[in-house]
């Protein structure tokens, strides 16, 4: 009995479970002790790392603004733009301090070192890769501080400028007939620089009563070298107004966005239960549409081959304007048609009209295109004409209008980010 009393006597416990108790306090006060030790200094890496990253920023905003306010953007060509912008198309080599070599201090915190280059593949030149690289405190390899960097880097595209661009009122890849009473005319707005009434890759013959008209300084028409060009075979002078893979992919997501888009998958018209999308569309009294951003795409919703061998006619849209055809009466901004287009009767196009391959315009009583008018021609580079009717009161009307080739309203003004492009790299 004594030795089982013994086996049950608690007496003296205490000391060993203070003693673990204080062991185990002391150990957790010593881990953070040492924590205490690391957490500023992880605290200050966090604090310049976002630093880095928030200058690399700023240059990322700084290049951007840069391209947007360039020569030929959103100021005309020949026409200097802000110092520190760079003009476009991008200067090859990129002046600095773009070129990545200049480390541009900003703030008391660090700077950034950012380059701007020309995008790859070719088709896509209104596009512009930038990769700014964010340090704090500074990249000098003299200065022993800690320093931190991070890199980002996107795309950015444009819409053509078209406003400053354009050489013409009426641009064609290919020959142009003018006849009837037919009339483009450049002399009714120089505020983004003098014009020729129309610029042709081909021939262009006037016939009839036709007249065009060129900012030249003189009040005879039909003059060419001054009124018009024809035979052009120099690429660039049509680079600066040809939209790319990437405009185009940009119009689409806009008009659909503005319930103005034709292509698959869309009712080909506004009315419910219409007919599957055939490429054929006629804007007239019973099918209207609205302003902005209008898009009339292929049957298959995919850009026509530069390649004739690989081009399928089948698949261009066919599109008629005519009667009645705009909610507003007088359309206001960017008629875009992945094919051909005619246009026919009396009524006022205020903006763009670019169409891929032939434009026919046929106008009558008062109608007229108010602002500029592209014709590709892809595929037949000698359909584009503009005539009128035969009759003395009926013509057609191109004239050239600065502020009515402004962006609609959603599109961008000067570059913009490419969705899905921004990603951070690494060392």
């Amino acid at each position: 009995m004594r030795v089982a009393h013994i086996l049950r006597d608690e007496r003296g416990v205490a000391l060993p479970m203070a003693m673990i108790v204080l062991v185990s306090i002391t150990t957790l006060m010593l881990a953070f002790a040492v924590l205490s030790q690391t957490e500023p200094i992880i605290a200050h890496n966090q604090l310049r790392a976002g630093q880095a990253r928030a200058h690399a920023e700023a240059g990322f905003e700084r290049a951007v603004w840069a391209l947007s306010q360039g020569e030929g953007v959103l100021v005309p060509d020949g026409t200097p733009g802000p110092a520190g912008s760079l003009k476009s198309p991008l200067p090859i080599p990129t002046p600095a301090p773009y070129d990545g070599t200049a480390f541009i201090s900003n703030g008391t915190t660090g700077g950034y070192v950012v380059a701007v280059t020309s995008p790859t593949p070719v088709a896509t030149p209104n596009h512009r890769q930038i990769t700014s690289t964010g340090w704090t405190p500074t990249n000098s390899v003299a200065d022993t501080r800690t320093k931190s960097h991070r890199r980002i880097q996107a795309t950015v595209e444009r819409l053509p400028a078209f406003a400053f661009t354009t050489p013409c009122a009426l641009c064609v890849r290919g020959d142009l007939g003018v006849g009837g009473n037919a009339l483009i005319d450049a002399t009714t707005d120089v505020s983004c620089g003098n014009k020729k009434g129309s610029l042709t890759s081909g021939q262009t013959v006037i016939s009839g009563s036709g007249s065009v008209k060129g900012a030249d300084g003189n009040a005879i028409d039909n003059q060419e070298g001054g009124d018009f060009l024809q035979n052009q075979t120099d690429a660039s002078l049509f680079n600066g107004i040809t939209l790319d893979a990437g405009n185009f992919k940009l119009l689409r997501a806009l008009a659909k966005k503005n319930g103005t888009y034709f292509g698959p998958g869309y009712p080909n018209g506004t009315a419910a239960g219409s007919p599957a999308y055939t490429g054929s569309t006629t804007f007239n009294s019973s099918n209207k549409v609205k302003d902005g951003i209008v898009f009339v795409d292929t049957v298959s919703g995919t850009d026509i081959p530069t390649d004739l061998l690989a081009q399928n006619p089948l698949d261009f849209a066919a599109v008629s304007i005519h009667g009645n055809p705009f909610l507003s009466g007088d359309f206001t901004g960017w008629i875009i048609v992945n094919g051909s287009l005619n246009i026919s009767g009396n009524m006022k196009i205020n903006g763009l009209v670019y169409t891929i391959n032939d434009l026919t315009y046929n106008g009558t009583g008062t109608g007229e295109i108010k602002g500029l008018a592209i014709s590709q021609n892809i595929r037949d580079t000698t359909a584009t004409t503009i005539s009128s009717d035969t009759s003395t009161t009926g013509n057609s009307r191109i004239k050239f209008n600065c502020n009515n080739l402004n962006p609609p309203p959603g599109a961008p003004i000067g570059f913009a980010l490419v969705p899905g492009t921004y990603r951070e790299l690494s060392d």
